[in-house]
């Protein structure tokens, strides 16, 4: 899967980490705030990719395509923002060394990769 020529970073959305299960959950994305590039993400921004090519869609470590993670388990859209589920990490020492930051709450951000197909600028914010 192509990540993107952009990037969007999301901090301390961390819900949950299962050590045992090797499962993360959590929130990639969050809709309605401006971020630090002054965009806005818009609710339905990732629902047609999701749709498309979920199965298409890897758990990276740090979008390094040589360290996948694995899959999601469940990836959609909510009312707060895009909402996940990792299907259990794949047990190589990079997974194993993530899910243990994680629940040391070391790692508390995700981002994601994507390109705009549609956007809108008003007064300087860019909404995507």
């Amino acid at each position: 899967m192509y990540l993107g020529d952009e990037r969007k970073y999301h901090f301390g959305e961390i819900k949950d980490v299962d050590l045992k299960g090797k499962r993360v959950t959590g929130y990639l994305s969050s809709f309605d705030n401006v971020d630090s590039d002054g965009d806005v993400i818009l609710k339905g921004a990732y629902k047609k990719s999701i749709h498309e090519r979920k199965d298409d869609i890897f758990f990276l470590n740090q979008h390094r395509w040589f360290e996948p993670h694995g899959y999601f388990e469940e990836l959609t859209e909510d009312a707060y923002g895009l909402y996940f589920v990792s299907n259990p990490l794949i047990d190589t020492t990079y997974s194993m060394d993530a899910l243990k930051l994680y629940d040391a709450g070391i790692i508390k951000e995700h981002s994601v990769g994507f390109n705009t197909i549609k956007d809108e600028v008003k007064e300087g914010i860019r909404y995507i």
